[in-house]
């Protein structure tokens, strides 16, 4: 959901330079020859003017051909005006180079500039700013933040906002928020750069903070603003907070486009109203792509199998074309319901139609052959492979665990030329599962000396390992390596920890364990019962 309203967020913060001819731009490169022809008939090659309407036309197209042809008509210019330097095209370069995504471009365009002598201007740093924010490039933006400051540009409320934009969508929310509270004067733009980067760097509650604080400051919020927000509250997954911040589409006389009809739906979904979301997604009249992924995607995760692939039905009917995100959703939802023939079929579909050149889909189609019981499908999907993530890896290696071969689970790990957690966790859990504990827990002990820092994922496994050995010395051991390397306890780490005690005899531990315990739920008090009932017989022995 965010995606688009970070696109959209982008053009809010990219704006075009004053225009210095009123001439109507040309819209493709067809338009862009004849023009050129026009200019070269009329002999008005040697005015500046006339390079200026080529290349503005190009960057408004931004496509690779007419970005090469604005290049070389620059160049053109150049060579003409002996070295003369036009900041207004190159500015119009760098805009074109940004909005067709060629970032490296742009900023090589940049340094042309200031190799030359030639001061930048706000709209070269706004345009070269926005370029680096799509790209995700911190340290040149930190430097490019370092020239606005050595030539007084920092008070440029466009400027502010393009900073407050790249240092966001790097992940440098600390940054951004520093930035932004030094600033004299804020505008929407401001605060959605901000209320976005929190809500998709894992800050949801920052984010709605920061959306009631900015209407509590009179500042009108737009769409991209309630996208932003509506977003975080699907990740906090609350309806109720969802409702409130949802309130100010009509309070503002909002008209609920695409955009943010996705965003309700996926809110509405994650936050269980699923009916709500049905007759929304039903209501919304212009259904993109993005529509159909947040229905169907929501379905998958939350086990509504059936009426994923109905959806992907309905998508077939309206003319959509499925994309990556679509087939890793119809994957997971294959895997769910096990069946192999459907599999099969999809699986051909995602070849015939070239969908299988990204690792993310061939990683959601071992996943598939490997929950219908086809492990040497998945193996053959995994070996054709071009590029193998250490996702690959994992979802292979969990393939094998769950079909109950935990020997070449062990080979294929030994072999991996990278592991992660997730990879010492799947093979850890696949010992456990097989009942070899001991294995387990020495591979726990290797992961440690190895440097790996464990999870609470880890330490459930580890946990159950040790209460069926029923090794207290064990126990205390795993539970101080979980208190000593600040392992977050939830509500399932704690109910591991207490059976371990239980298990291992240490019924009084085991009770301190859920003493700290926070919103117990009815399956933890069950438990609870379980370990006072054994106290008497364990104290009659």
């Amino acid at each position: 959901m965010a995606a688009t309203s970070y696109s959209t967020l982008l053009t809010l913060t990219t704006p075009t330079q004053p225009e210095h001819n009123t001439k109507q731009p040309c819209k493709n490169m067809k338009e862009v020859k004849q023009l050129q022809a026009q200019i070269t008939k009329k002999g008005l090659s040697n005015r500046p003017m006339s390079y200026s309407n080529l290349i503005t036309s190009c960057a408004d197209i931004a496509t690779p051909e007419s970005l090469e042809y604005a290049k070389k008509a620059y160049e053109l210019f150049e060579r003409g005006e002996r070295s003369r330097v036009s900041l207004y095209m190159l500015n119009s370069l760098i805009r074109g180079y940004c909005a067709a995504g060629f970032v490296d471009e742009a900023i090589l365009t940049y340094a042309q500039i200031v190799g030359k002598g030639v001061t930048p201007d706000h709209y070269t740093f706004r345009f070269v700013l926005s370029g680096c924010a799509k790209a995700d490039l911190f340290l040149e933006g930190i430097q490019l933040h370092g020239s606005v400051l050595k030539l007084g540009l920092e008070e440029d409320l466009r400027i502010q906002n393009c900073l407050i934009h790249i240092y966001a969508e790097c992940g440098e929310i600390d940054f951004a928020k520093k930035l932004f509270d030094e600033m004299s004067e804020r505008d929407v733009v401001s605060w959605t750069c901000l209320i976005c980067g929190c809500g998709r760097r894992d800050r949801p509650k920052e984010a709605v903070s920061l959306f009631f604080e900015m209407v509590d400051a009179g500042i009108k919020p737009n769409s991209v603003t309630l996208v932003g927000a509506i977003s975080a509250c699907a990740k906090l997954r609350d309806l109720d907070l969802g409702e409130k911040v949802s309130s100010y589409i009509s309070k503002t006389g909002l008209t609920v486009n695409t955009f943010l009809a996705n965003a309700l739906v996926d809110m509405y979904m994650k936050c269980g109203a699923t009916d709500r979301a049905k007759q929304l997604f039903g209501e919304c009249v212009d259904k993109n792509l993005e529509s159909y992924n947040a229905l169907l995607s929501n379905y998958a995760r939350q086990g509504m199998e059936r009426e994923a692939l109905a959806t992907l039905v309905e998508m077939f009917q309206r003319g959509q074309q499925p994309d990556r995100v679509t087939m890793i959703s119809v994957a997971k939802a294959i895997s769910q319901l096990g069946n192999f023939a459907f599999g099969r079929q999809f699986h051909g579909y995602v070849m015939r139609n070239g969908l299988d050149d990204w690792h993310t889909v061939g990683n959601a189609i071992i996943d598939m052959y490997s929950s219908c019981g086809k492990q040497e499908l998945a193996c053959r999907v995994f070996d054709r492979m071009s590029t193998k993530s250490v996702v690959s890896w994992n979802c292979l290696i969990t393939g094998f665990a769950k079909n109950g071969d935990v020997d070449s689970a062990l080979k294929l790990f030994n072999e991996m030329p990278e592991t992660d957690v997730v990879t010492w966790n799947t093979m850890i859990g696949a010992l456990v599962h097989g009942s070899l504990f001991d294995d387990a827990i020495e591979l726990f002990k290797v992961m440690q000396n190895e440097g790996v820092k464990a999870d609470k994922v880890t330490m459930v496994s580890i946990a159950s390992a040790c209460g069926y050995l029923g090794d207290l010395d064990l126990a205390k051991w795993i539970y101080h390596c979980i208190e000593n390397q600040g392992i977050h306890r939830d509500l399932k780490l704690n109910r591991a920890l207490a059976d371990m005690f239980s298990r291992c005899g240490d019924t009084e531990s085991a009770m301190q364990v859920f003493d700290k315990v926070k919103n117990i739920d009815v399956s933890s008090w069950t438990r609870v019962i379980e370990i006072l009932n054994e106290i008497p017989r364990r104290q009659a022995v």
